[in-house]
């Protein structure tokens, strides 16, 4: 079985370290908006980083630390949005960013919830639809930011290949 070849390699780690940093740069930014509805009251038992949690903590067989949800968060989501990047709708990181806000929308509201036992909507947490439309602006940040870092990533990584492959270029022969 052949390995990766060796210019693949390069190639990858940019990759992955662009999904890290944007999924992180989503997260600070989603961590601001969750600490300041923390702290005017909004939603109280809607927490869904701590219900995570709880949930990672049951697959696990245990407590995981208060950072791994985040961390958790940022990294499957950022992974997750450099895959569908070229096959979201759009040309700006903005159109992107908010398609994929309405795909993770969709997928907290009906199976996350479901998972951590709110119900669809998060109608159990007695707040009426108060979670789930809550939760497409807070995803419409995260997800804006972390298309808006992503994009600016890899259009240095391209103009940065662009410019080695022009420096690469064979000599020309003849006149």
């Amino acid at each position: 079985m052949r390995g990766i070849p060796a210019q693949w390699l390069p190639r990858l780690l940019r990759s992955l370290a662009t999904a890290l940093v944007a999924g992180i740069a989503g997260l600070i930014v989603h961590s601001a908006l969750m600490l300041g509805k923390d702290a005017l009251g909004i939603l109280p038992r809607f927490q869904p980083y701590e219900d995570f949690q709880r949930l990672l903590g049951v697959w696990a067989g245990g407590q995981i630390g208060g950072v791994l949800p985040y961390l958790t968060g940022a990294m499957v989501w950022g992974f997750i949005y450099a895959r569908l990047h070229d096959h979201l709708p759009g040309q700006s990181f903005w159109v992107k960013g908010l398609s994929f806000a309405l795909l993770a929308w969709g997928a907290m509201i009906t199976g996350f919830f479901l998972l951590v036992g709110h119900g669809v909507f998060g109608l159990r947490l007695g707040y009426g639809l108060w979670p789930a439309l809550l939760m497409f602006p807070m995803l419409a940040t995260f997800s804006v930011t972390l298309g808006y870092i992503h994009a600016r990533m890899r259009k240095a990584i391209h103009l940065d290949a662009d410019t080695n492959t022009q420096r690469e270029k064979p000599p020309r022969i003849g006149r």
